[in-house]
């Protein structure tokens, strides 16, 4: 039975094809083209669907979702809507777009961030990039993407325009650190007169800066929004993916991070950290810093303090990373040193510590992968089920990547390349950004990484998967990553 009540796929090359080319026709047969009636929005209803809305613990049973062009018009129990056409869901599980708070999609060649010095240059890296961002991102249910360290900006307005797929991406631009910081990716022996002419990859790219003092930390932080950035990326400490910078260090110094959350505000929007410790944190909370990254040494004093701000400050729980790999010597990625993996080590034995007193004192919560170059990038929804293993319940884990995402990217303010509608939730005035399951996430949070159990993706309006239908239907979608040859396949 066609589960489409109306034959309809609003997706890519048919619709616009179609679209220009009756424009076209209009255009040439008739003088009166512009008096002619204006369009009607395209509108779809979703019928027989259980929704998780971002933040409940429990589904809404029996609902309806009425989508209009590319955002949500009504949702209820009974619909009228006399020209949509109807999605029959047969009581799956509808939920917003995963939203993916920590991710850096320029940094993702094979060998990891140092490669960029010696194999790929930025050409590869925007190629490698857009596969992840189309096949390990949206074509699995992760609809936006919070880039916090590298510039996609390009790529973000190339999707925007529609001349690309991807997900929604909000970018912090290049992360801001001080020489020998988290974000100075150069070889050891690289001299500063070669650094200052920015011959370095990472650097020559913007995918990170390498600043030092107010004055370069200014410069900085005003081209990433020039560029385009929706928020500020500062290292606030030590890093374990780095070469120079032991986790126990501080990172900017206080009057280097005050200039860049002078200028973010003066902007309207927030600053982001890395930062792993207690002084680190609090260093970094006084200085009115807002997203917290990482943090997992941090004890249950600095988590009270987070706690009693609410929704003032955010901590952002990069999971799989720190529990799964970070924890385990071997584990760890092949490029990384031996003194990487020790740092990797210290990280993996604090993460669940942490993750445990940020969900006994309630602080405020989003979940981001930090899952970057191969095969880690392909694992991305781990993250999410890694929450659980961590001590959130299955409801918790999804909130910290749709609902409490949402909010949380709203704080970019005039400064939030999409600021329409809401995001990471199914309600009145949200992007239509929607996916249906088989089964019921809540109860059982690895169905997740089944892909043949997400039946349906749709992002801004658009079908990107359509599995309801029998695969020789017209309508029909599937999210198949496509063939690829050589020594790294993807």
């Amino acid at each position: 039975m066609n589960k489409f009540k109306r034959g309809w796929f609003p997706v890519l090359t048919g619709l616009l094809f179609a679209v220009t080319s009756a424009i076209a026709i209009a255009a040439s047969s008739s003088e009166q083209a512009e008096q002619t009636e204006e369009k009607k929005p395209t509108q779809v209803l979703f019928t027989n669907v259980n929704i998780f809305d971002g933040f409940a613990g429990t589904l809404q049973d029996g609902m309806s979702v009425l989508v209009e062009d590319n955002f949500i018009k009504e949702v209820g129990k009974s619909i009228t809507a006399p020209d949509a056409i109807v999605v029959d869901g047969e009581g799956r599980t509808m939920m917003p777009g995963l939203i993916d708070m920590h991710q850096h999609v320029m940094l993702n060649p094979p060998e990891g961030t140092a490669s960029y010095q010696t194999r790929w240059d930025d050409a590869a890296g925007g190629a490698f990039a857009h596969h992840h961002l189309m096949n390990n991102m949206l074509l699995k249910g992760i609809t936006t993407v919070r880039d916090i360290a590298g510039d996609p900006l390009d790529v973000a307005k190339a999707i925007d325009m529609g001349q690309l797929p991807g997900p929604r991406i909000y970018s912090a631009g290049g992360a801001i650190s001080q020489t020998g910081g988290h974000g100075d990716w150069a070889g050891r022996n690289v001299p500063p007169e070669i650094l200052g002419n920015h011959i370095d990859m990472s650097q020559r790219t913007q995918n990170t800066w390498v600043v030092d003092g107010p004055d370069e930390v200014t410069k900085a932080v005003r081209l990433n929004f020039r560029r385009g950035a929706a928020f500020i990326k500062v290292m606030g400490g030590g890093g374990v993916a780095s070469e120079f910078d032991p986790l126990e260090i501080m990172g900017l110094a206080a009057d280097e991070v005050a200039r860049a959350v002078e200028i973010a505000a003066d902007n309207g929007t927030y600053v982001a950290t890395h930062a792993y410790h207690d002084k680190s944190y609090n260093r970094l909370l006084d200085l009115g810093v807002r997203s917290f990254e990482h943090g997992f040494l941090v004890t249950e004093p600095t988590v009270e303090r987070m706690a009693a701000m609410g929704q003032e400050v955010v901590w952002s729980f990069q999971c799989f990373m720190s529990v799964n790999t970070f924890g385990d010597y071997d584990a760890m990625p092949g490029f990384f040193t031996h003194e990487q993996k020790v740092k990797g080590v210290a990280v993996g034995k604090g993460a669940r510590n942490a993750a445990m007193l940020m969900n006994k004192h309630n602080v405020f919560t989003i979940g981001g992968s930090d899952m970057f170059g191969l095969p880690f990038v392909a694992q991305i929804k781990e993250d999410i089920t890694c929450n659980v293993d961590a001590g959130y319940t299955p409801a918790q884990a999804l909130k910290h990547w749709t609902g409490n995402a949402g909010i949380v990217l709203k704080w970019s303010g005039p400064k939030d390349p999409y600021p329409t509608y809401e995001l990471g939730t199914i309600k009145e005035g949200a992007y239509a950004d929607l996916l249906l399951w088989d089964g019921n996430p809540l109860e059982d949070i690895k169905l997740i990484l089944d892909e043949d159990k997400l039946r349906f993706i749709m992002k801004d309006g658009l079908v990107y998967k359509n599995t309801i239908v029998e695969g020789d239907h017209p309508y029909f979608r599937p999210a198949k990553a496509p063939l690829t040859r050589g020594q790294y396949p993807l």
